[in-house]
């Protein structure tokens, strides 16, 4: 039956039922601590504060009546000043001692009787301080002693036998009432002691029938569950485990068997991983070292690849340089040849100049031709007039002749200039037309040059594309060749990778192997 009952259900009516019990046991000290304090508030207040009041009156009265005392022998002594300063300490005193009745009377009484005899006191005080102290107080001021003697023999000391009797019923009867609550106190702190001790009892008969309860509701079925929880823990996954009932420790019992259930399916199929892992395992290794060595061989081959790409780039840099030097020398040919082309236009212009002054110095050699021809002419005519004039034209017919002379020469040189210049003429044309040839030949030279200087241009940019290529190619080539060599470390390492896999799944079948099913063939896979 305890199995079906819930523990959170147990453990509620076994708290409710302490609870109960404190708040009884708490409920009964706290009642009796209230009337305690309340029995010994009423003594407090009845033999502390009133009788102490009421005694501290009737102290200052009696100082009063002495200090009076004091007065009246010093005025019979006839120091009136100290006298008067006595008289003022009586007053002190007997205001005094009706602030503490004052102060008495207004904190009640306990009872209706303690009323009744505060009010004796009440009025026996005043009789006593108006019908006998007055009058004393009135003989001493006006200094009259005998008047003084008289009315205290007389008069007060029967009012103060009438209070001190009054105080003295009420001090009995204040007495009395404290004596009765402390009894009563004490019997209500005895009958709640033995409530208490009952209670005490009732708890400890209560806390037996707890212990039972839970032990067999929860500590034997724990002491079951940590037992097969070790068993399994060690290894045994076969045990039988029972029903535990519907409460939570039943669901705990049943959720452990679930649990055994699922760890041994677990196991089972961890076994048969653990074989199929080694298998593979294995395999992965064989080709993990086929793909090793293929590796290696790449990388290998990579390298040659890229010490050929090294040796081409290295060609193709100089054939660049070659382009670039072929390119600049082209590019200085072209200039040489700007400058003959220019040299043999100022040439041509230069021949057209001297072709034109040849002209003019013909023009000019025609016209000495014809001065000299006429000089000539004159001359000879001269010659035949100085003959007419016989002795005296003699020395001008000298002259004459000599003028002939001159003139014939003239003409001869004129026509040897003029031949000559012909003939520089036929040259000087013949020059201008082999510089037209030769200038249009520089033409076409200086053309051919700038079309092999574009071309030798051409060619450098290809080159250097060429070598930026074959470098690119050269980097992609070392990046693979490294990243080969990488590959081969990685294909090293996933080797390694591979056989420490392999010990671990032996490691872990030799681990599983550990765990006994009911279903025993599954650990052959583990140990295959």
């Amino acid at each position: 039956m305890l199995k079906n009952i819930t523990v959170k259900s147990s453990l509620i009516v076994l708290l409710s039922v302490m609870v109960l019990l404190l708040l009884l046991v708490s409920g009964i000290g706290a009642n009796a601590i209230s009337q305690g304090n309340a029995s010994l508030s009423s003594i407090d207040k009845i033999q502390g504060k009133e009788l102490g009041t009421l005694a501290a009156s009737y102290t200052a009265t009696l100082r009063a009546r002495t200090t009076a005392y004091q007065a009246a022998r010093q005025l019979d002594e006839g120091n009136v000043t100290r006298a008067k300063e006595t008289l003022s300490r009586v007053e002190n005193y007997l205001a005094l001692s009706r602030k503490d009745m004052d102060e008495f009377l207004a904190y009640g009484t306990v009872t209706a009787k303690g009323a009744i005899l505060a009010e004796q006191i009440k009025t026996s005080y005043e009789s006593y301080r108006n019908q006998g102290i007055a009058p004393m107080m009135e003989a001493l001021k006006k200094g009259d002693t005998v008047e003084f003697y008289k009315i205290t023999q007389d008069v007060v000391v029967p009012y103060s036998m009438a209070m001190d009797k009054a105080i003295n019923d009420f001090r009995v009867f204040a007495i009395m009432v404290g004596d009765n609550l402390l009894t009563k106190a004490e019997e209500l702190a005895l009958s709640r002691l033995s409530i208490i001790g009952l209670s005490c009892v009732l708890t400890l008969l209560l806390s037996g029938v707890a212990w039972v309860v839970i032990k067999r509701l929860i500590l034997q079925p724990l002491d079951r569950s940590v037992h097969q929880l070790e068993v399994i823990a060690g290894g045994d996954l076969s045990q039988h485990i029972e029903d535990g009932g519907k409460n939570e420790i039943g669901r705990l019992i049943q959720a452990m068997k679930t649990m055994q259930d699922a760890l041994a399916t677990a196991v089972g199929r961890v076994r048969d991983a653990g074989g199929q892992i080694e298998v593979g395992t294995r395999e992965l290794s064989a080709g993990n070292i086929n793909l090793a060595a293929r590796t290696e061989e790449s990388a290998a081959s990579l390298e040659q690849t890229a010490a050929s790409m090294e040796q081409l780039s290295s060609t193709v840099k100089l054939n660049a340089e070659s382009a670039d030097q072929a390119y600049q020398l082209s590019q200085n040919v072209a200039s040489i040849a700007d400058k003959g082309s220019d040299a043999v236009r100022r040439m041509l212009e230069k021949m057209e100049l001297i072709s034109t002054s040849t002209a003019s110095v013909a023009d000019i050699l025609a016209m000495i031709d014809g001065i000299a021809f006429q000089t000539n002419i004159l001359a000879l005519n001269a010659a035949v007039e100085a003959a007419r004039a016989g002795e005296q034209g003699r020395g001008f017919a000298v002259v004459a002749g000599e003028v002939r002379s001159l003139a014939q020469r003239s003409a001869q040189s004129a026509k040897e200039i003029k031949t000559l210049l012909e003939d520089s003429q036929v040259q000087v044309r013949e020059g201008t037309e082999i510089a037209q040839v030769a200038g249009e030949t520089m033409k076409d030279v200086s053309s051919a040059v700038v079309q092999v200087t574009t071309l030798m241009g051409e060619i450098s940019t290809a080159t250097r594309e060429q070598s930026n290529g074959i470098d690119q190619v050269n980097t992609a080539v070392s990046q693979m060749d490294s990243v080969a060599q990488q590959n081969a470390s990685l294909v090293e390492e996933s080797a390694s990778a591979t056989r420490s896999l392999e010990e671990q799944a032996i490691e872990l079948a030799a681990s599983m192997e550990l765990f006994k099913l009911d279903n025993e063939p599954l650990a052959a896979i583990g140990r295959s």
